[in-house]
């Protein structure tokens, strides 16, 4: 799908919209006006952070338990297994007047009572920085790594002998400078993805590098244009996968005393491969965050996406993706909150040389509710029910249900 004359009217009607709101403030690009019901500041139950010298440190440990009805996602001879988690997390963060870094650690552990098979430790470890070096103009940086373990229900671990555990380093470096109304920002970057044995054409290095031009119209909105190359080395030769991706996009940045806050790029994206034959593919490349904060009892959260990924898959180099989702957070009492959630993604598979007649396309449905019991400052007790739905069709595509019921008790040292 092209970007043309519709997607550049949407995008003027929605500047059209918030362009005439605004209010003064020093930094038209910043945002925070408005603050989600998750993170208002509540001194009676909410965790006091650790001051220590010139960081404040955050920590929290949840000890759980998780009830799965189809850990294996399949679509018949279901299995039911009850999963004990851990999960660790300490965030350090600097205080410093100018500058600024922040270092931190998370470890998910879950341990899979009956089908040991599927126990899974994740991890990562993340740093970042910014250097001031004047009022307007500054440097950053990001490292992190770390094993993240993919969804059974996702379209790369389905039938596999494991779920896809991927081994990552990432880095990137920033530059952005800032008058009165313009800002400029270009990032570099680089990550390696490695997954198991059995997932050979997963393995690769993604590099990139985003510029990003912004202009304030207000001190609440802002238009902005971007582009992004991508190059995607693969370890294997299988299929000769490698190939870029170039994304253009355009949209607007805002926060309304409305009261909306959010950011909504439109644009399209064009997936070129090396393999001889392999067309190139041009899609819609969506990227969009909503917040409405109907009172300060409630916030609502509107997320889209739509590009071109890589599904995982041996028969497919590339899927045509679509995410949405919309939640729901609200303080019931002081010291309860409950949220509610539903997303949709949908796959449409590009096959990879050797498959021509592989026509499979996935939806993922995940639902959820749950709430947060805050018994003082350092417990919260944490409970919800997720279900997750896969309805497929074409070569391979099979129908998922799973659900997953869970309670937890998050200490804060």
């Amino acid at each position: 799908m092209k970007f043309g004359f519709k997607h550049l009217m949407l995008t003027t009607a929605l500047v059209g919209v918030v362009a005439p709101v605004a209010s003064a403030q020093d930094n038209p690009f910043l945002r925070g006006r408005h603050t989600p019901v998750a993170e208002r500041a509540q001194p009676e139950f909410n965790p006091e952070p650790i001051r220590t010298g010139s960081f404040v440190v955050d920590s929290n440990v949840l000890l759980g338990a998780e009830l799965n009805s189809n850990v294996f996602a399949q679509p018949s001879g279901e299995v039911e297994d009850t999963i004990i988690r851990i999960r660790p997390e300490v965030i350090a963060r600097s205080n410093w007047a100018v500058h600024s870094l922040t270092l931190g650690a998370r470890v998910d552990h879950r341990e899979y009572t009956g089908e040991g098979s599927e126990t899974s430790t994740d991890y990562d470890l993340f740093a970042n920085g910014r250097l001031d070096v004047t009022r307007n103009f500054s440097f950053s940086a990001n490292a992190s790594g770390g094993q993240f373990t993919e969804a059974r229900y996702e379209p790369g671990s389905q039938n596999a002998p494991e779920p896809a555990k991927n081994k990552y380093v990432a880095a990137d470096v920033a530059a952005g400078y800032r008058t009165d109304r313009l800002l400029v920002q270009g990032t570099l970057g680089t990550r390696k993805n490695d997954f198991q044995s059995f997932y050979p054409q997963r393995d690769m290095t993604e590099t990139y590098a985003n510029i990003r031009g912004s202009y304030a119209i207000s001190p609440d909105v802002a238009l902005f244009a971007e582009v992004r190359e991508t190059d995607f080395d693969y370890d294997s030769n299988i299929n000769s996968r490698d190939g870029s991706q170039t994304a253009f996009r355009a949209g607007v940045n805002f926060e309304l005393t409305a009261p909306f806050r959010g950011e909504i790029a439109v644009g399209q994206v064009t997936d070129k491969r090396d393999a001889a034959g392999v067309k190139d593919i041009e899609a819609l490349n969506l990227d969009a965050t909503l917040l409405w904060f109907p009172t300060q009892l409630t916030t609502v959260t509107f997320r889209g996406f739509s590009g071109i990924t890589d599904p995982g898959i041996l028969e497919a180099f590339s899927a045509d993706t679509q995410r949405y989702s919309v939640r729901a957070d609200h303080e019931l009492l002081r010291n309860v909150l409950i949220f509610g959630q539903v997303g949709m993604t949908n796959y449409d598979f590009n096959a990879a040389p050797g498959y021509p007649l592989f026509n499979r396309k996935d939806e993922l449905l995940e639902a959820s509710v749950g709430a947060v019991y805050k018994l003082n400052k350092q417990m919260h007790l944490e409970g919800g029910y997720t279900l997750n739905s896969r309805d497929g069709s074409g070569i391979g595509a099979t129908d998922v249900d799973q659900s997953v019921l869970s309670i937890g008790l998050r200490f804060f040292p």
